[in-house]
């Protein structure tokens, strides 16, 4: 009888200088993840920020992930300075401490439970809802995905 086990794909960074001195409610549009070919059926995600000024605290950053149905074509409501998502694309959110340190804040463990990706390109969509600007660099936003297999 085959054991099943989980899969992990290398880690990737989805958003970097796209985030950089991203203002409060203001969005930005990450790089394209090709799941159509990968077909990894979860998403652990990772957001990295110093804040220059502390974020008020369970404030947070909204992951959405915008996909390509057609492997071409993204939701036209949605711009690198889009303040908005399409609310059936919301991933999750990162809840934020009220601190100046180093935020490493995980999704898709424990009470979020998995974030399912979708099964074509996609890309992720990041909202600013902490109350402050990012800093003017070194923020990302980082994904291991994963899937089941046999062995």
């Amino acid at each position: 009888m085959a054991s099943i086990k989980l899969e992990q794909a290398a880690i990737t960074t989805l958003a970097s200088t796209e985030l950089n001195s991203l203002a409060n409610n203001a969005g930005a549009l990450g790089a394209e993840y090709d799941n159509a070919t990968n077909d990894y059926i979860y998403g652990l995600f990772e957001l990295n920020a110093t804040f220059g000024s502390a974020p008020t605290a369970g404030n947070t950053v909204d992951l959405y992930l915008i996909p390509a149905p057609d492997g071409t074509n993204y939701d036209d409501a949605v711009t690198g300075a889009s303040g908005s998502a399409p609310a059936t694309a919301y991933a999750g959110g990162f809840p934020l401490r009220a601190v100046t340190t180093a935020q490493k804040v995980p999704l898709g463990l424990g009470a979020s439970g998995p974030v399912p990706l979708p099964p074509t390109k996609f890309k992720a969509f990041l909202l600013n809802k902490s109350g402050q600007a990012f800093p003017a660099s070194g923020s990302t936003l980082k994904m291991v995905a994963y899937r089941y297999q046999s062995v």
